[in-house]
């Protein structure tokens, strides 16, 4: 599908712009309390924020309920999230790993998984180029992980992780000034991809917050406080995506994913911390991703 396919029926929703406005607004305020107050804020600042934005209107859900069975024909799409970067193992220089999510889920659940299409630094435009060829009218189940990419997440990673503080909330900063670009990105590569595979459900991972912020005394509260705001914006206008999506009929789901207790700053973090890899899940954070794609879709009858 040509990105311009589905741009008509977009410029008639300005409800879109306002809520990717409201979210970046509140992202911000997260990241600007967090940054530059002079007494810490609470951990649930930035979640309170992020969710205060108003939820469309409820519609009946297109997602169907059918069951998984061992024919299942399962095709994954997206980034380094869906590629497994992080997990060990990996290969190519999409870094694709037998550890990623959609193969543990594959074999958890019992189906078929033909393809993982995804990619190491793919962004919207590449899934679109190069990943929709996975799909056909055979594909039964699709699971895309896609956006981070195009916020510039590497950057982050790379100042982040480096303790560059200042370096750090800068790129914060600038990821959250691109989340007015992202809705009709999403949109036209869900679009793409109900089109692509138009016999198949579709669900659309979140990303996991990367710290546990919860101690406002730790040494790089403010920092985990601002990153872990951006993840929650970043989230928020892929669940509004999705939604829109669903209210158009076509059978698509959001899918959160959170490593509560297993954050960086716990003990035992799901999460690279050092390396290329850093801020990826590890085997075992991938195969929490997969636990919850089982308990949406279940097992193979």
């Amino acid at each position: 599908m040509r990105p311009e396919a589905s741009r008509d029926h977009r410029a008639l929703r300005p409800s879109r712009v306002l809520r990717a406005v409201a979210v970046l607004a509140a992202a911000s305020a997260a990241l600007l309390l967090t940054a530059c107050s002079g007494s810490p804020t609470s951990a649930e600042t930035p979640r309170a924020a992020a969710t205060a934005v108003p939820a469309p209107t409820s519609t009946p859900d297109p997602f169907p309920k059918e069951p998984l069975t061992a024919s299942t024909r399962y095709v994954a799409l997206g980034d380094s999230f869906a590629a497994g970067m992080g997990a060990g193992a990996e290969q190519g220089s999409c870094r694709l790993s037998a550890n990623s999510y959609p193969s543990v889920f594959a074999r958890k659940s019992g189906i078929d998984l033909i393809v993982n299409a995804a990619c190491a630094g793919a962004t919207t435009s590449d899934l679109l180029k190069h990943q929709l060829i996975a799909l056909d009218d055979r594909t039964d189940l699709v699971t895309v992980s896609i956006g981070g990419n195009d916020l510039g997440v590497a950057a982050i990673a790379g100042d982040c992780a480096a303790g560059k503080a200042t370096a750090c909330r800068n790129e914060v900063t600038a990821a959250l000034s691109l989340l007015n670009v992202l809705p009709d990105r999403l949109d036209t590569v869900y679009s793409a991809v109900a089109q692509a595979a138009p016999n198949a459900r579709i669900v659309v991972t979140g990303y996991t917050l990367l710290y546990d912020a919860s101690d406002p005394n730790a040494p790089d509260f403010q920092t985990a406080a601002a990153i872990n705001a951006a993840t929650l914006g970043l989230n928020e206008v892929i669940r509004q995506a999705v939604d829109d999506q669903r209210a158009e009929g076509k059978p698509m789901t959001y899918l959160p994913v959170d490593f509560a207790g297993h954050a960086i700053g716990d003990r035992r973090p799901w999460l690279n911390t050092s390396g290329s890899a850093v801020f990826h899940p590890t085997a075992a954070g991938y195969t929490e991703y997969a636990s919850r794609l089982v308990q949406l879709l279940g097992t193979a009858h």
